[in-house]
């Protein structure tokens, strides 16, 4: 790709950042791990949590691929999925009410202004009695999957904690085969909770984390009585998570929006 432009759009879904490419075209492969590295390095590149490729797809209105800051594949972004769908639906790609494919499971949307509503698989596990915490003033919440991994700690200071450190050392726990992410979460109201997140794959606390956001709503009210639907406070932004029913359908709404659009020559 030498002497060639990319063109690209920076993104924000309450604070989640990501750089999102039009790659109907197939011009980018997942796996220039390295590439994707580098763009998304802050101050030395783009700088974003992660990448969004929107693709072609014959089983839905678009298919999303995600990598992370690291390089390595996502199994699904939250987020980044609000992202992709608000960014297809001003573009005109695909009507306001649409579905996009990611790892082969098809995901419905709803897009009003910036407004973006997700439906999220329902979790395919949960998991509690970890035994793991070690930390005065953080209690286990339980492990809960929502296409990728979550622990969920509970915490009445949210504010002190060291996410990055804390964070990190569960992310690697050896009971997590494939690592996980961290959330800390804190009941701030009747159904409001407030969540930080380090993210796996970025290797660091990020301004807010869709499924994470999710995953700890639903964990609040399973082991905490919160009543749904619940108002997630992230450093972010606000998002609302609700349900149906926790084994059929899940919903995260949010804001996300275009930050720019740019040319990239630098790593190509």
């Amino acid at each position: 790709m030498n002497n060639s432009v990319m063109k690209f759009v920076k993104m924000s879904a309450t604070g989640n950042d990501f750089i999102l490419i039009d790659n109907r075209d197939r011009k980018f492969s997942p796996e220039k791990k390295n590439f994707f590295r580098k763009i998304c390095q802050r101050r030395l590149g783009v700088g974003a949590d992660g990448v969004i490729l929107l693709e072609e797809s014959d089983r839905a209105d678009l298919k999303y691929r995600h990598i992370n800051a690291d390089g390595s594949p996502a199994e699904m972004c939250g987020n980044g999925a609000r992202s992709l769908c608000y960014y297809a639906v001003s573009q005109k790609i695909a009507p306001p009410h649409l579905t996009f494919e990611i790892e082969e499971e098809i995901h419905e949307a709803w897009v009003s202004g910036e407004n973006v509503k997700l439906r999220i698989s329902p979790p395919s596990m949960i998991q509690d009695k970890l035994g793991i915490v070690t930390e005065e003033g953080l209690e286990e919440g339980g492990f809960i999957v929502l296409g990728v991994p979550h622990l969920i700690l509970f915490t009445e200071a949210i504010e002190s904690i060291d996410v990055v450190c804390v964070g990190r050392k569960y992310s690697y726990h050896p009971l997590f085969e494939n690592r996980t992410n961290v959330n800390f979460v804190q009941k701030i109201g009747t159904r409001t909770i407030q969540v930080r997140t380090y993210e796996r794959g970025v290797e660091n606390e990020t301004l807010s984390c869709g499924t994470g956001s999710t995953a700890s709503a639903i964990l609040a009210h399973v082991r905490k009585g919160i009543p749904h639907p619940v108002d997630v406070r992230t450093s972010g932004g606000e998002l609302k998570v609700d349900w149906e029913d926790i084994r059929h359908s899940v919903f995260l709404t949010g804001t996300a929006s275009i930050i720019f659009e740019a040319e990239l020559k630098a790593f190509l």
